[in-house]
């Protein structure tokens, strides 16, 4: 007796009334995009997901390129939403307060919303869609603006430096959330918490004279070739032959 092939659940429907939402399919999408990455998902597993078909699939949204650019964009308005509104929270407090909100705000979402937050974020997904990259880079000019107010509120001259180490506390805070978001154990407060305590830490020890170094040598306030009297060795934003020992 001829086995029987078992159903193909892709070309299965569902009755028209339990027939999934588009932000339900969007959901499966981000779940196995977050998953597997762009190149492993594939729509069949997308739709059993979902609990629907691939013609549905491709009748909502056309192909996966297509799904996967409809799904990146609802997450990066979701977050956007979200770190906005935590921005202007911010806006008038204390510039240590306006740093633990903003570093919080990434943390809860990656506790929160994990896959989103891997989609978005996680390398291995895919390579960075013009969403996210826009994205990521509205982050990084509120960070860098606030390492800017942080560095004028100290009477230190804002350069080049600032620039890097506002990427330095994005990329930070970006891999730690990250971390957040692969450990369902993992208190996302508790560890917002500590990465806040640890830049404001970083910024509070910070050597002036390593930012100044930068600053001079990149061009910044006081920057330029070195003058007369500074030889190879001698980088300071001092008057020429008055290296700093």
């Amino acid at each position: 007796m001829s086995r029987q092939s078992p159903p193909d659940r892709s070309s299965a429907r569902r009755s028209p009334a339990a027939r999934p939402t588009d932000d339900e399919l969007l959901d499966a999408a981000r779940a196995v995009f977050a998953e597997r990455g762009y190149a492993q998902a594939t729509m069949g597993l997308i739709a059993d997901r979902a609990d629907s078909t691939k013609p549905t699939l491709y009748a909502h949204f056309g192909d996966k390129a297509a799904l996967f650019r409809t799904t990146v964009r609802r997450e990066v308005a979701a977050l956007r939403a979200w770190v906005v509104s935590a921005y202007e929270t911010a806006n008038t407090r204390p510039l240590e307060e306006r740093v633990r909100l903003s570093v919080m705000a990434m943390f809860s979402y990656a506790g929160a919303h994990p896959e989103s937050f891997r989609l978005l974020f996680d390398s291995a997904v895919d390579e960075m869609s013009n969403e996210r990259r826009e994205l990521a880079g509205s982050i990084a000019t509120h960070v860098v603006g606030q390492v800017r107010d942080h560095l004028l509120a100290h009477g230190r001259p804002v350069g080049p430096g600032a620039d890097l180490l506002g990427e330095m506390m994005v990329g930070l805070v970006g891999r730690a959330a990250m971390h957040v978001s692969h450990s369902p154990g993992l208190d996302p407060i508790a560890a917002g918490e500590l990465a806040t305590g640890f830049v404001m830490a970083a910024l509070r020890g910070l050597d002036p004279a390593l930012l100044e170094r930068l600053d001079h040598l990149s061009g910044g306030p006081g920057g330029g070739a070195p003058g007369p009297g500074r030889g190879p060795g001698c980088h300071s934003p001092y008057p020429a032959g008055q290296c700093a020992t």
